[in-house]
């Protein structure tokens, strides 16, 4: 039997759809896609609903006594995430603008979001 060496890369997306903060499903999520990534995987990362929050620029987190990982999401880049995809009614409905974000990403509306996701291998939801 032959054994190919080369790694099939995968399509993943990691859907974010929970606040930042009270439970640790954002940080793990955030884990487990740099870690994919570091393994050639085609990695994107999309916010939604209350998701959008994670990557609020300026995080105060002392008052509620966790750790702001946020700045962890400017990374995204050095793990070659491929895309970081913002669902533009999530963060319109909670008065929120590109320009609150802390890093870059792609608008995009609810179609677009399900030909994103007839796209990927393998989806993470939280």
């Amino acid at each position: 039997m032959a054994h190919n060496s080369q790694i099939t890369r995968k399509t993943c997306l990691f859907v974010n759809r929970r606040s930042p903060h009270g439970s640790s499903h954002a940080v793990e999520a955030l884990d487990m896609a740099y870690a994919l990534a570091a393994f050639e995987h085609r990695v994107s990362l999309l916010f939604m609903d209350d998701g959008v929050f994670q990557i609020i620029r300026d995080q105060q987190t002392a008052d509620i006594g966790v750790k702001n990982f946020s700045p962890a999401f400017r990374a995204w880049q050095d793990y070659e995430i491929e895309h970081v995809f913002v669902e533009k009614e999530s963060l319109q409905s909670r008065g929120l603008e590109r320009d609150d974000l802390l890093i870059e990403v792609e608008m995009i509306d609810t179609k677009t979001i399900g030909q994103i996701l007839q796209q990927q291998a393998f989806i993470f939801s939280d």
